[in-house]
């Protein structure tokens, strides 16, 4: 297989067929409405961003959210981004009911929902009549269980069927979903649920990792121990798989689900309830627990899914991710579209990185979403040829930037027809900012343009628009859109969200990352985060420009850069860890 610098780079993807992409489908819908000649998506995004309240009443129809009342208006405060307005008052819907509608309605008898553990073993396969059912004898449970509309749903547990069928139960009653995944210490389980203090706590005392069974008991005994004695309401702590440790309190799932069951039913929400809670990384102070709204990151998600990704009813969906990263909830709601989802438990690096391919062709995948750090396992592991995967279309990156020779190594063994989408969203929105589509040439790992409704532009210190001179600048949204949080959860929620994302420039959110353009290609590169940013000498650049040098030499298997400015320095120093491979 030939090295990375042997491989030319490619000039820029283009979709052979632009105009069969729903993309474009939507473009044309908006010309001919409102007497325009949008002609490519520069256009278009410029019309999504200045005539906001017009594009987001258009969203609302076009990804066909089911609703009891509709909305009066589509906001309230539209004008501002702080504080949030309030989208699509009078409405009342469900997330769960959403979820499960389109596929109940075009093809009931067809698969929703494929999960296996690691390796490829203990596949099940549920349709959407079954993950129906399922979904009912769930939200049964919580309802003998006494939870109602508002109260939390957690869970320290793996990506599999049943943690799905927990979010969308609470979902049908209006409760709260929460969830972190095993890997995560005690501390961290109860620095999180401590907060948002659940009623039900799911929990999974042994996992599959890295072909080890891992046993978890000694950690969640701490833990639910120490959440027993901070959180009152903490009425039923749940094992889903493994055994029980020493504590009478706990119940196995199979007696938690023997209740008598309820007809299922969809609590009708505003827009605005909460769905669930997410956590930010608490690298200062503990973790914040973010509030998303069920509507609001539905069509935000769903927008991104239809619009950007391309995907439809008769799509397959496989994002490799744990219940902890925002990417699972986003595979979740490509449900909502009618898409078959794949949920996968395990180490994608076992039995090798190429059982991941191997998934890919073996379930027809169309839409893998992966990270840059598993391209380069795979790239460095891979000694034969990849299979045709005549199926797939889109392979969507996201998690942290995508080095050019990683990109060059895509282009060059994965099959022509399959765009690579690196994107950049995050946790604080539950979808993404920048990233590719149909109708726009991909540039490489360069994000190729913002998702349709996000204003977003490049500012230096002072506040200044610098996208237009190249320089690297604060990634900040001038404008606002759905999937900003509710709130942050608990005491002071409100200002602890003000502070994370409008204290930098008041009122605009600052996203934390350093950006810049390409003034030739008109795409945007990620630099690191802001809070990360270097500054030797006051000049000012991130740490994945270091990275992005590093990921070259395929004997350096991690690194990391940080700035170093003690007491005594009159400047910052950069210091630069590096990990080899093979430990050579």
């Amino acid at each position: 297989m030939p090295a990375s610098s042997e491989i030319a780079p490619k000039g820029p993807w283009i979709h052979p067929s632009p105009h069969l992409t729903r993309l474009d489908a939507f473009r044309r819908f908006i010309n001919r409405k409102y007497d325009l000649n949008l002609t490519n998506y520069t256009e278009l995004h410029k019309w999504s961003v200045d005539e906001i309240e017009s594009f987001c009443g258009e969203i609302w129809t076009f990804c066909g959210l089911v609703y009891t009342k509709p909305p009066t208006a589509v906001a309230v405060g539209i004008e501002s981004t702080c504080p949030r307005p309030r989208w699509f008052p009078g409405a009342r819907l469900n997330y769960t009911e959403n979820i499960l509608i389109k596929g109940l309605a075009t093809h009931p008898d067809a698969v929703a929902v494929s999960a296996c553990r690691e390796g490829g073993t203990e596949w099940r396969h549920l349709t959407w009549m079954e993950l129906r059912d399922h979904v009912a004898l769930y939200t049964s449970a919580l309802r003998h269980a006494g939870v109602k509309q508002g109260d939390r749903v957690a869970t320290v547990a793996t990506n599999s069927v049943e943690s799905l069928l927990i979010l969308l139960a609470a979902g049908s009653v209006g409760a709260i979903f929460s969830s972190t995944a095993p890997d995560m210490g005690a501390k961290g389980v109860i620095e999180r649920y401590s907060q948002i203090q659940p009623k039900v706590l799911f929990v999974e005392s042994t996992v599959l990792y890295g072909g080890q069974r891992r046993d978890q008991r000694e950690k969640l005994k701490t833990a639910v121990g120490e959440l027993k004695k901070r959180v009152q309401q903490l009425e039923h702590v749940v094992i889903m798989t493994g055994p029980a440790w020493n504590d009478t309190g706990v119940i196995h799932l199979n007696d938690f689900l023997n209740v008598k069951p309820f007809p299922l039913g969809f609590a009708q929400l505003p827009f605005d309830h909460p769905i669930y809670i997410l956590y930010s990384s608490g690298t200062t102070g503990p973790p914040k627990c973010i509030c998303h709204a069920g509507g609001a990151v539905l069509l935000q998600q769903k927008k991104d899914l239809i619009l950007g990704a391309d995907l439809r009813e008769d799509s397959t969906y496989y994002q490799y991710t744990t219940i902890g990263w925002m990417m699972w909830n986003m595979q979740v709601a490509a449900l909502s579209i009618g898409s078959r989802i794949v949920l996968y438990d395990g180490s994608p690096l076992h039995p090798s990185p190429s059982f991941q391919v191997q998934l890919l062709e073996q379930q027809g995948v169309t839409h893998w979403g992966t990270s840059p750090k598993f391209l380069a396992a795979l790239r460095h592991s891979l000694c034969e040829a990849l299979p045709p995967m005549p199926s797939l279309q889109v392979v969507v990156v996201s998690g942290a930037p995508l080095p050019m020779e990683t990109s060059d190594w895509f282009y060059a063994m994965f099959p022509k027809q399959v765009a690579l989408q690196s994107s950049s969203g995050g946790t604080d929105l539950a979808a993404g900012i920048v990233g590719g589509n149909l109708i726009v040439p991909l540039h490489g790992p360069q994000l190729a343009a913002p998702s349709l409704g996000m204003q977003v532009e490049i500012w230096d210190q002072s506040g200044r628009n610098i996208a237009d001179s190249g320089l690297k600048g604060d990634f900040v949204i001038t404008k606002p859109f759905f999937s900003m949080p509710v709130t942050f959860w608990g005491e002071e929620g409100h200002e602890k969200y003000r502070k994370a994302y409008f204290d930098v420039f008041p009122g605009i959110w600052c996203h934390g990352d350093f950006i810049s353009k390409d003034l030739k290609t008109q795409c945007y590169i990620i630099h690191g985060r802001s809070d990360g940013v270097l500054n030797p000498g006051g000049v000012r650049f991130g740490t994945a420009d270091l990275y992005n040098v590093l990921h070259k030499f395929p004997q350096v298997e991690d690194c990391i850069a940080v700035g170093q400015r003690r007491s005594k320095d009159h400047d910052e120093r950069v210091l630069l860890f590096l990990k080899m491979r093979g430990n050579t």
